[in-house]
């Protein structure tokens, strides 16, 4: 269990490493796949009557499909660079709130939909953050979360999950599969629907996103060649003409109170 110090200094961290890859991040081939963004937005069932948050939206690729949709969405983040790269994305029925996850500032019951993609894995209290979208997320409302999950082997998911730390040190954890889902339960949501994704990463260009100091990056790319055998990530690492490739797997959950 983290200390309530160690929470607000990731939360420190999340912001100073996003709002140095924030340009890195707007550039992210996964975070803006058109194909994946339309396949959220008909899940969460948006319509033009909706008023739509998007928590955590990073560089608003969500947010920015929403708002061609929706009647009016918030873009929340903890960091501001990252809303800065958000506001060209979006039409003027968005407004933005540098906001935490876990303590949203909103009333209760007021939105339509909730949504929250690829970002749970940074919560330092990821039910308290699922408890909050609830809160926040009308009666006839969706919350709708998507997040890269990792292995239900437990070793395979540590192992994953060291990686993951080595190149963002704002990484909390990549939960599997069932933990997602449990987390969804111990919120008081109910799950409607799941759709899962995955995605192909060449490792250096994946390394290059959240550009890691030397002997972290050096560290992943020990530790993804060693992987192979066994898969011992879980991510089916394979090396093909000296590079070193994996595959994420993502989960699209949609859920109601």
């Amino acid at each position: 269990m983290m200390s309530s110090e160690g929470m607000e200094g990731n939360k420190r961290q999340v912001q100073k490493n996003f709002g140095r890859q924030a340009l890195a991040y707007n550039a992210n081939c996964l975070l803006a796949d058109e194909g994946n963004l339309n396949t959220i937005i008909e899940m969460a069932n948006v319509s033009e009557d909706d008023s739509v948050l998007d928590v955590a939206t990073g560089t608003g690729f969500l947010a920015g499909a929403l708002s061609k949709i929706a009647k009016e969405v918030m873009a929340t983040d903890l960091t501001l660079e990252m809303l800065y790269q958000t506001r060209p994305k979006t039409k003027g029925n968005t407004s933005f709130c540098l906001a935490d996850v876990e303590r949203l500032p909103f009333v209760d019951d007021y939105f339509d939909a909730v949504t929250c993609r690829v970002a749970l894995h940074h919560f330092t209290r990821p039910e308290e953050a699922i408890g909050e979208m609830q809160r926040v997320c009308g009666a006839n409302g969706r919350v709708v979360i998507m997040d890269i999950i990792s292995s239900e082997d437990d070793n395979r998911r540590e192992y994953h999950n060291k990686m993951e730390r080595l190149r963002d040190t704002s990484h909390v954890k990549q939960y599997s599969y069932s933990e997602l889902l449990q987390m969804f339960g111990s919120c008081g949501l109910k799950v409607d629907e799941v759709e899962k994704w995955s995605y192909h990463w060449e490792m250096e260009e994946w390394l290059a996103i959240a550009n890691p100091a030397e002997p972290g990056a050096n560290e992943i790319r020990r530790m993804m060649r060693e992987s192979v055998d066994g898969d011992k990530s879980g991510l089916g690492v394979e090396i093909r003409d000296g590079k070193v490739y994996f595959t994420y797997m993502a989960a699209i959950v949609v859920a109601h109170k």
